[in-house]
């Protein structure tokens, strides 16, 4: 390269230290008067140098990490230098750009762009837009058309966002055009803009919210196809997990079926349950163990865990003692906390102890089950001036529910304060009866066994304590064994379904606000310890360790991860120990896309450890990914979509969806019916004729009996026996309907209370503490069954309740004026009344 070489002007002679500027290789170097210098790479500048002329010198600014002036130059010797430079620096320009190109063109062009490479275009690719919005002449003149017009593109996009949603829907758009006649053929009908856009979508995480009967299978095999038919993705390369062996096997079948339809000879992906497939990873790894008994066995665990459970109780007293004291969950009625919760309780439980009495608050019950422990007769008087009555000693034991200051304690059964602690002490003063007497402070404070032995003592009580045995026979006989083996089997589902650690199990039990909650822990930590040991002892594992074990084995590099695109169904039932495995898939394999498929709305399993977080706060917690909704449904009218619809979106912690239909109605398709027959209320004869009526316009249509309990189905299912409607009858519950669909739907057991819908049964507190935090929205779970029984039917809904005492759910149908056909005037005069 030739010379070129600026000198300070006549002017600069006097005002800069610089002797000569000079392009020396690939660099411009500064030479100063007292004889150092310094270098700049033309590589490294990031736009063209500028050149200003001025009345007696020139100047010219680089731009490299800042911008450097250089003044006082001879203006001609400048202008060449400042031309020569931009020349220089153009053809590595042109480099960059053309890099630029290349990236974009891989990262953005070919695929679906990233998250994950939205970072390296931010250095190699934005900066260059901006660079060129700064200055577009000097580039216009020196670049080529092409480049400049690739730069001009680029630089719309006033930020890095916006830019990476412009590279996105050009992708989008080109691949929609492209593949148009793929995607009208790859399904039985052709896709939906929604549904192409779910399979267009190939973020690092994806998440596709399908309402029902939008087509999520559809998108889930349409998607396996189109990365075979046109992404590069080998078929082996695809997982696709599923919630149960059903949904798998229809996947398979739904895949080999389209595939054949689309003409593509393929063999389908990989696709399993989420136990079958750690057991797929064990295998690969030579870890493979047998499956315990106990799980497809619920029996086989429940007879291993009452022969552990009695013999424990026999043997171990301490153990035993802690037990009886755990039998019922307590809260503190004086925290703030709990106490919406302990009023609920308080007005609606009874306690039966172990001497088959029936109490009315849980510290008298601690109080009955101490007597009977220590072997003290006692019977329970329940009166305004005593509690227990101790009749081999002939001492009264009075039971104040106060604080130290003589306070009523809020919410309890009966109000007390000191007035009323002095009306028993006169009253049992004046009759000559001793008596034993006991606060609820000494319960919060750790302090009422205590005080009932001292007490006690004063009145010369024998206390002889009663053998394990006699204890677990009364534990026996009266039915609390049984009630709490179910309690802990239910513990110990959730804490291996959420892999709680004991240091985690007591801190949720803590969080929950029940008071003797280190007792709960140690009794829980040892079931749990027993089981791990039995599990050892059969040289076995159950579903649980199976995901564990596998996820272990995958973290290790004890088994390699193929898969470039998982794809997960049912979403929304995720707990976090598949979830916790599906990480560290991702972590291991080659940078896999994970498309998440599933309907926040259809969030029904929480008992069975789904984690509706995961997808409601799938950005936190999961991480950045493209959302995509299904909004179409092809199942139901738009006058069941409504309903349905406003029904659910009442919850503020979902998603809010806007669900369009195929098919359109002019009338209400969700009727209301009272549960009356002839003026007597028969829930199955409404139900028969209910069927009689559709039957006589449609004798070939489906029909569904659904209700919240199987009980109910049961009763209506045996009433219609020996009825021959032509009708095809099915009876679900209402959680074992999802997935399902009838042309007719009848939904049953719209009362109140612990076995009405909603529920008013708050569930054991004790499991609820061990299981995934639930969304706050009153009966959100409930309302989302109700919306998946409603959303079964293609054609109608009937809703069969009481007209007076119903449920609130349909209370705010009627009330809140959903449009629904209201055919009971009981109903409408009720709605009337409400008004």
């Amino acid at each position: 390269m030739a010379q070129f070489i600026a000198t300070p002007s006549w002017l600069g002679r006097f005002f800069t230290r610089i002797s000569t500027v000079t392009i020396k290789q690939s660099s411009l170097v500064i030479h100063f008067k007292n004889t150092t210098s310094r270098a700049y790479l033309i590589s490294d500048f990031t736009n063209f140098t500028q050149f200003k002329k001025g009345l007696f010198s020139g100047k010219i600014t680089l731009n490299h990490n800042k911008k450097t002036v250089i003044s006082f130059l001879n203006k001609q010797q400048a202008q060449t230098l400042s031309e020569q430079l931009n020349s220089v620096f153009a053809n590595h320009l042109e480099e960059k750009v053309n890099t630029a190109k290349t990236l974009v063109k891989r990262y953005a062009t070919n695929e679906y762009l990233r998250d994950s490479n939205v970072p390296l275009l931010k250095s190699a690719v934005f900066p260059l837009a901006q660079q060129y919005g700064a200055i577009p002449a000097l580039w216009q003149q020196h670049l080529s058309a092409i480049n400049i017009k690739f730069l001009t593109i680029l630089s719309s996009s006033p930020t890095v966002a916006h830019a990476t949603e412009q590279l996105r829907k050009s992708y989008e758009q080109k691949t929609l055009t492209a593949r148009a006649d793929f995607y009208n053929v790859v399904e039985s009908n052709p896709l939906t803009h929604e549904q192409r856009l779910a399979v267009i979508r190939n973020n690092d995480k994806n998440l596709v919210l399908a309402a029902a009967g939008t087509g999520k299978t559809s998108v889930m095999v349409a998607k396996a196809l189109d990365l075979i038919a046109h992404g590069g993705v080998k078929p082996e390369q695809i997982l696709i997990l599923a919630y149960n062996k059903n949904a798998a096997n229809e996947l398979n079948q739904r895949f080999n079926l389209r595939a054949q339809q689309a003409n593509l000879n393929v063999t389908p992906p990989t696709i399993l349950t989420f136990h079958a497939l750690g057991l797929k990873l064990l295998q690969s790894a030579n870890k493979t163990r047998s499956l315990s008994p106990f799980a497809n066995d619920a029996m086989a665990l429940n007879k291993w865990f009452t022969q552990w459970l009695s013999n424990t109780l026999k043997t171990d007293s301490r153990f035993c003692k802690t037990f009886v004291e755990t039998l019922y969950e307590p809260t503190d009625s004086l925290n703030t906390e709990t106490r919406t919760a302990t009023k609920t309780t308080i007005k609606a439980q009874t306690y039966q102890t172990l001497s088959g009495l029936e109490v009315s608050s849980y510290q008298l019950l601690l109080i009955a089950n101490w007597l009977y422990m220590y072997g003290i007769e006692h019977t329970y008087q329940n009166d305004d001036t005593a509690d227990f009555y101790l009749p081999q000693h002939q001492v009264y034991l009075a039971h104040f529910v106060t604080d130290r200051q003589g306070n009523s304690v809020q919410h309890a059964a009966n109000l007390q304060n000191s007035e009323h602690i002095k009306y028993v002490r006169a009253h049992h003063k004046k009759q000559g009866h001793a008596l034993v007497q006991t606060f609820h402070y000494n319960w919060q404070e750790g302090q009422l066994e205590q005080r009932l032995k001292a007490q006690l003592q004063k009145h010369k009580v024998h206390i002889n304590p009663v053998d394990n045995q006699a204890v677990y026979d009364r534990l026996s006989a009266t039915g609390l064994l049984k009630q709490n083996i179910n309690k802990y089997l239910n513990c110990l589902s959730a804490i291996r379904g959420e892999q709680l650690s004991n240091a985690q199990i007591a801190a949720r039990i803590a969080k929950s606000g029940i008071i003797n909650h280190k007792s709960y822990a140690t009794l829980l930590v040892a079931m749990q310890r027993a089981y791990y040991e039995k599990l050892k002892e059969q040289d076995a594992i159950d579903f649980d360790d199976m995901i564990a074990s596998a996820a272990q084995a995958v973290k290790l590099g004890e088994v390699s991860v193929p898969w470039r695109h998982i794809l997960v169904d049912e979403f929304q039932d995720i707990s976090r120990a598949r979830m916790a495995f599906l990480n560290t898939l991702i972590k291991s394999g080659p940078q896999p896309c994970f498309t998440a498929v599933g309907d926040d709305w259809q969030a029904i399993y929480r008992f069975s450890g789904g984690n509706l977080a995961l997808t409601t706060q799938f950005n936190d917690l999961i991480g950045s990914h493209s959302l995509t909704l299904l909004q179409k449904t092809f199942r139901y009218n738009n006058s069941i979509s409504e309903v349905a619809g406003r029904f659910v979106m009442q919850n503020p912690e979902q998603y809010k969806k806007h669900i369009t239909t195929h098919t359109q109605v002019s009338t209400p398709q969700v009727v209301l019916l009272d549960d009356l027959h002839q003026g007597k209320k028969s829930v199955a004869l409404k139900v028969q004729q209910t069927i009689a009526t559709i039957n006589k316009n449609n004798n070939t249509a489906s029909i569904a009996i659904l209700s919240r309990y199987r009980f109910m189905l049961n009763e209506v299912e045996q009433h219609l026996a020996g009825n021959n409607f032509a009708n095809p009858l099915h009876f679900w519950t209402l959680h074992g309907s999802k997935g399902l669909e009838a042309d007719y739907c009848i939904i049953i057991g719209f009362e109140q209370g612990k076995l009405g819908f909603p529920s008013n049964n708050p569930g054991n507190l004790l499991v609820e503490a061990l299981l995934p935090a639930p969304d706050t929205f009153n009966h959100s779970e409930e309302r989302r069954l109700l919306y998946v029984g409603i959303t079964r039917a293609k054609h109608k809904s009937y809703l069969i309740a009481p007209p007076s005492a119903c449920s609130e759910f349909i209370s705010e149908l009627i009330n809140d004026n959903y449009p629904i056909d209201i055919a009971s005037n009981l109903f409408v005069k009720q709605s009337k009344l409400n008004k």
